[in-house]
């Protein structure tokens, strides 16, 4: 028994096509600012282990304030984010993504289903 073995992913038990009927809604953590670009730049909380934060008080390394990761998204990224407004569904999204950059519509919903799936683990997202 390795001690860092890791975590199986529960299975949700959702089709694909119950998964694309679902809503991303973004969290209220998120911070969202425009670069010059045009693009989209988020800042999220980032998680500390509680063992880590301890050693970090105690070296007077961290004050206990929120961190925060900032991540650009490039113009993909910021159309999807862009679209993420509760209402429409993941397969809203792709269909607009497939539009707008002449996709294939299979790729597309690959594309939004797994880039959704990062958002979901950073906490930016959640489904409803």
């Amino acid at each position: 028994m390795f001690p860092f073995k890791s975590k199986k992913v529960p299975d949700s038990g959702l089709t694909r096509r119950q998964t694309l009927a679902l809503a991303p809604v973004r969290s209220r953590d998120v911070l969202e600012s425009e670069t010059a670009a045009g693009c989209v730049r988020l800042s999220l909380p980032v998680a500390v282990r509680p063992a880590l934060a301890g050693l970090a008080r105690r070296l007077g390394l961290w004050d206990g304030r929120a961190l925060r990761k900032t991540v650009e998204l490039d113009a993909m990224g910021s159309a999807v984010w862009r679209a993420i407004d509760g209402v429409h569904c993941a397969g809203d999204i792709a269909a607009m993504l497939a539009g707008r950059y002449n996709l294939d519509p299979a790729e597309a919903e690959l594309a939004v289903a797994q880039f959704l799936r990062q958002l979901g683990r950073r906490g930016a997202i959640g489904m409803e």
